[in-house]
């Protein structure tokens, strides 16, 4: 505050000197004159504190905001993840019927794990004559079961949540196993994505070959809820 009055009585000063001496200048107007420099020096000096002023509130807002750290507010999230099947986690069966030169029904996936997992979309399936000779087939995709039945879609489909010890299903249908076979048919489920194939038990049944000029069929839904679990 020193300095500040000492920079005015210097402009003060200064202003003063710059008055030209006339005598003939009445004391009233002489008066007025000074009063006039002062009030310009006053604001001049107003004006440059509330400058400094500002700037200094400034710079202490910033350093503050440098020494503190800002946590953003993150919601913890509801939902709860749950993993895909693999294939050491699931068991899979069989239950085919013959009927008119066909071989059909489901093949059922059952969970034996200790925890929820999902299955979505639709697998790989594979017959074989013998465990190295794959029977040459072209697969048809289907509609699921509960589809064709003219039912509603199951709750959360096509994702099909299995629980310990449910199942999902899928639905398949064979015809015209040419050339005809003379054993047991060995079938797989691939579940894509590398999580595992398996081997799927009673599955032997196979069609008889009615036409060997055509083609061997094999018929593969998506999975769905299991009906009998």
């Amino acid at each position: 505050m020193d300095d500040d009055l000492r920079t005015l009585e210097h402009v003060l000063r200064e202003r003063a000197a710059e008055i030209p001496h006339i005598q003939q200048v009445p004391p009233t107007l002489r008066a007025r004159a000074r009063r006039r420099i002062v009030r310009n020096g006053l604001s001049s000096v107003l004006a440059v504190g509330l400058l400094v002023a500002g700037a200094s509130g400034a710079l202490a807002g910033l350093g503050a905001l440098r020494g503190s750290s800002v946590t953003p507010h993150t919601q913890p999230s509801s939902i709860v993840s749950t993993s895909s099947c693999i294939a050491a986690n699931l068991r899979a069966t069989a239950s085919l019927d013959g009927a008119a030169g066909s071989v059909g029904g489901s093949i059922e996936l059952t969970n034996t794990g200790a925890e929820t997992c999902t299955l979505e979309g639709r697998p790989t399936v594979t017959i074989f004559s013998s465990p190295s000779q794959e029977v040459p087939v072209n697969v048809a995709k289907v509609i699921p079961q509960w589809q064709a039945n003219g039912s509603s879609p199951p709750p959360g489909w096509p994702v099909v949540s299995l629980r310990p010890g449910a199942a999902a299903a899928i639905r398949v249908s064979w015809t015209n196993a040419c050339p005809q076979l003379t054993g047991p048919a060995l079938w797989t489920v691939d579940l894509g994505s590398g999580r595992g194939t398996l081997d799927v038990s009673g599955a032997e049944a196979f069609p008889p070959c009615n036409g060997a000029a055509e083609p061997s069929t094999l018929e593969v839904g998506p999975y769905e809820p299991s009906p009998g679990v």
